[in-house]
């Protein structure tokens, strides 16, 4: 479990990436627009898609490491470009953390803290 004055900052931080967390929600949005047939050649633009969430999200956590410092952060992988969660393990000294920040709304977000 998160110390209170660690979750004061992850909190912080999440807001001050909430433009970033809107762009996520945007990529969840187009992947949802993506026609899907069976000649595959949506695959490029789900590959773009994809590549976008790793480089929005790995954004998202740098910004988390920065802000609370002596954690290790890891983004678990995306289950779906068409889900709107993003899903961390923190580690501090053996305490592992997991969260989960929902962003299915523009403009807010949901932090749970699942252990």
């Amino acid at each position: 479990m998160l110390i209170e004055d660690d979750y004061e900052k992850l909190k912080i931080s999440f807001v001050e990436s909430q433009r970033l967390f809107d762009k996520l929600k945007h990529v969840a949005d187009q992947a949802d627009e993506l026609d899907y047939d069976e000649s595959g050649m949506y695959a490029d633009e789900e590959e773009t898609l994809q590549r976008h969430w790793l480089k929005l999200s790995a954004k998202i956590v740098d910004a988390l490491s920065e802000s609370i410092q002596g954690y290790s952060i890891e983004l678990q992988s995306m289950i779906s470009l068409h889900n709107r969660e993003l899903n961390l393990n923190l580690l501090k000294d053996d305490n592992m953390s997991k969260l989960k920040v929902d962003y299915s709304e523009n403009g807010a977000i949901s932090i749970s803290q699942i252990s």
